[in-house]
Parts: structure tokens; C-alpha cells; sequence
């Protein structure tokens, strides 16, 4: 599978840790338009109808436009965002904390704008702190993560980042480094996940489900932003998905009351049974990727266990 992301982790000071961390997960409106205003010489109007605007990173990126090849639509259907946040859980930053980390995920086309990113993500935190969002919250650090999670710093303070330091991982470097194919494996969500199916958010746990959505979702970044197709054996995969069934069911729906719907979703922990020698990468790229509503902004994050 030809598929290239970086794993960058940010290390942030402030002394209003969870209000920060409370307003990352709603901050995907404030993180688009910073980023455009960032690459794009033009307007707000041009950057969503404009043909000019195709080659702007912002476009590439944000816009999320069908491809051009119908039966790709129908595949695929509309492209995911190519970047994902991870912030801590809602609610579980210490008070006396004066620094927290979070990551970021930038996948194929995305891994060309890194340095538009970082600073992105700068100023979005400076911006939150003028309107009022939180105390003073700034990057100490910016790290370029490995397949085992070891960093290399690319950026410190307002600096600009080192990209010689940047490590590209890949689906392959991924499985190797982390996962045995076997029969039981261990999923444990550490932020919410929203799923819908027939129109509906799914308030339990559907194994099936939960693994046919991730491969859509690896198959439509891995098709929009590293130019890779995976069709052909697509279909095949979907029937051993089918066929999963969950060992332990200790998920349940968490619901964060109306104030905070888009917060709310499934929860827990449990243990899947099947075959997973072909469906490995699609899980193992969704520790990175996280799936359903709200993913690029933090929401359903899990972890493996095997």
C-alpha cells in the first residue's frame, strides 16, 4: 500500500491547559481559516469557487472536491480531510498542568505543506488567546515522531523547522514496527467515535462497522492525497470484515449532554475476533488516522492491543 504520512507531536506551554485543550476540539472553522488566510493571496470566495485556485494548498487540502472519475466517486465519495489532530481527552488535563502534547497527522499530499501547518497551528493558538478563548498558550517544541514513537525535534520556540529532521512513515513501516497478524485483537478508544449508518450516529459498537468504515477511510486518503487505488481487492476484505465478531463488549455510549453533542459517541474498550492478516493495515493506520465525525480535530482516537 503506498501510503506516506509524518507524525509530528507539539509541545505547548500555557497555564490554562484545559481550556486549551476544550477549545482545540472545536477549532476546526478557526484552524481552516487561519491556514487560508496563511497560503491564499485571494479572498474566502475564490478559495471555494474559484478555477484559479486549484494549485493553492488550501484548495488541495481543505476543500475536500470529488474526483473527476465517477466510479472513484462512487468508491471513495467524498475525501476525508489529510491531516489529524490528537489532543488529550476531553476533561483530563490536570489543572496545575503548565504544558501538554498533542500530535498531528499529515498524509501524502499534506507532508509538502509542513511548514504551513506548524505555523498554522501558531497562530491559531495565538489567535484563540487574543479572542479571549484561553490564557497564553505557545509551541515549545515541535518533534518529528519515528515508527517507535522516538523524536527527533524539528522546530523550537518560534523557529523556523528543520525538514531535514522530518521522518516519513509509511503502511508498511507501520505493520512491521507494530503488528503481528493473529485472531484477537484488543481496541480501546480514547476519545469518543462517531459512526452514522442509515442517517443515524450508532450508539453501541459495531465491529463490522467499525472496520469497513476504516477501510474506506484509509482507501479514500490513501486515493485523494497519495495517488494510490486499492480496489481490487476491496471487495474481499469488506466480506472478512463482515465476519468479525466481538470477543469482549465493554463499550458504551458516552453521551456529553447537548452543550457538547459533538463530543459525544462510543466509548470503551473491547476484543474483536477474526481474520486479520489482510485488514491489519486498515486498523493499524487508523491509530494514526482516528475514524468517524470530528476525526481530523481529535475525535475517534484508539488504540490496539494484541
Amino acid at each position: 500500500m503506498d501510503f506516506s504520512f509524518v507524525h509530528l507531536r507539539f509541545t505547548i506551554h500555557t497555564s490554562d491547559v484545559s481550556r486549551v485543550v476544550s477549545y482545540l476540539y472545536r477549532s476546526g472553522p478557526d484552524f481552516a481559516e487561519v491556514f487560508r488566510k496563511l497560503v491564499c493571496t485571494g479572498n474566502a470566495f475564490a478559495c471555494s469557487t474559484g478555477s484559479d485556485c486549484t494549485e493553492c494548498p488550501y484548495c488541495v487540502l481543505f476543500s475536500q472536491q470529488l474526483g473527476a472519475d465517477p466510479s472513484a466517486v462512487r468508491c471513495h465519495q467524498k475525501p476525508p480531510l489529510p491531516f489529524i489532530f490528537s489532543f488529550p481527552p476531553h476533561g483530563a488535563a490536570p489543572r496545575q498542568a503548565d504544558n501538554f502534547a498533542c500530535t498531528l497527522v499529515l498524509v501524502g499530499k499534506a507532508l509538502n505543506h509542513t511548514s504551513e501547518f506548524i505555523s498554522a497551528f501558531r497562530s491559531l493558538l495565538a489567535n484563540g488567546h487574543n479572542a479571549g478563548h484561553f490564557a497564553t498558550a505557545a509551541i515549545s517544541r515541535v518533534e518529528s515522531l519515528d515508527f517507535h514513537g522516538n523524536p527527533a525535534v524539528i522546530a523550537t520556540g518560534d523557529g523556523a523547522p528543520d525538514l531535514g529532521n522530518l521522518v516519513t512513515l509509511d503502511a508498511h513501516g507501520i505493520v512491521d514496527s507494530r503488528c503481528r497478524p493473529t485472531d484477537a485483537v484488543g481496541v480501546a478508544f480514547i476519545t469518543p467515535l462517531k459512526l452514522a449508518k442509515s442517517g443515524k450516529v450508532m450508539n453501541s459498537f459495531d465491529a463490522g462497522q467499525f472496520v469497513r468504515s476504516l477501510m474506506r477511510r484509509v482507501s479514500a486518503l490513501a486515493y485523494y492525497y497519495c495517488g494510490y487505488e486499492m480496489r481490487d481487492n476491496f471487495r474481499e476484505y469488506a466480506h472478512v470484515a463482515n465476519r468479525i465478531e466481538l470477543l469482549e463488549d465493554n463499550f458504551f455510549y458516552a453521551d456529553a449532554g447537548r452543550r457538547s453533542m459533538a463530543l459525544s459517541g462510543v466509548m470503551g474498550d473491547g476484543v474483536l475476533n477474526g481474520d486479520f492478516n489482510d485488514l491489519m493495515p486498515f486498523l493499524a493506520l487508523g491509530e494514526y488516522l482516528h475514524l468517524g465525525k470530528g476525526a481530523s480535530y481529535g475525535m475517534g482516537h484508539y488504540r490496539l492491543a494484541w
